[in-house]
């Protein structure tokens, strides 16, 4: 397990890498939360999962997800806020590496791309998480899985010059969002997002964007973006003024380097 600390004037980021196995999955995510609000969800919730089942052999681009939670609610608007007992979502791990987290408008469903797989066998495992994104690892399921194909390669990542940035470009600063969502756009440039590359190899000049809140940190962590407009939960994010921050990050969830950052101030209701 390896633990960076990027320092970018008053900001600072501690991230664990998901690269390395399980082991250093476990060892990194499997602690007492930064902040607690309502209680923890403990080692009494499970997964049950529908599809795919174990050693399914998988001739689709794409992996279909069907999860069904125990003991616990699924609801991702939550994450990146206070740990409650009864709600969380769970993370999804391909081959030791974090692919996704439980999707905001269909907890129980989702998509896995193929992008980036190899033919052969491999790994899908899921992980119940509370909402600052520590996982319950002694609850974790590994469903194997063979792919045979077709395979298709990650797209290529930005080759020129220029440095990455990125903006927000709405909700303007000051700006009051309100409900259990709002919709952040921003401008990419000199970068090349790619969703269906989320935990595949790393390609110089590629990845997406994670939205926190207040502190660009794990616990803080709202959604991840590989598009250029993203939906960002506010559920558990109490009323008040509030900093929001847009990360560059590589395909492993890795701020890139120089660390790339925009943010806005605005008004929760």
């Amino acid at each position: 397990m390896r633990r960076i600390r990027l320092m970018a004037g008053a900001l600072a980021i501690t991230a664990a890498a998901t690269y390395g196995g399980l082991a250093s999955i476990a060892r990194a995510t499997n602690t007492s939360p930064a902040r607690s609000g309502g209680g923890l969800l403990t080692g009494n919730v499970s997964l049950r999962v529908l599809t795919p089942t174990p050693r399914e052999v998988v001739t689709d681009p794409s992996l279909a997800l069907h999860v069904i939670a125990r003991g616990y609610k699924l609801d991702a608007f939550y994450a990146g806020t206070s740990d409650l007992a009864y709600i969380g979502h769970y993370h999804e791990i391909l081959d030791g590496k974090l692919i996704d987290m439980t999707p905001l408008q269909d907890p129980t469903h989702d998509t896995i791309s193929m992008v980036g797989v190899t033919r052969g066998k491999h790994v899908l495992t899921l992980v119940p998480a509370r909402n600052d994104h520590s996982m319950i690892m002694s609850k974790a399921v590994l469903i194997p899985f063979y792919y045979e194909g077709p395979f298709r390669p990650q797209p290529a990542g930005y080759t020129g010059a220029g440095k990455p940035s990125i903006t927000i470009t709405s909700p303007a600063a000051g700006a009051t969002v309100r409900g259990s969502s709002f919709t952040m756009t921003t401008r990419v440039t000199n970068f090349v997002l790619s969703g269906e590359s989320f935990g595949k190899a790393l390609i110089a000049g590629e990845g997406h964007w994670h939205v926190f809140v207040d502190k660009v940190s794990m616990p803080h962590m709202l959604t991840m973006a590989s598009t250029g407009m993203q939906t960002v939960p506010l559920k558990g994010v109490k009323p008040g003024r509030h900093t929001f921050y847009a990360l560059l990050v590589d395909n492993h969830h890795m701020p890139i380097m120089p660390m790339t950052v925009a943010m806005v101030n605005l008004v929760v209701k």
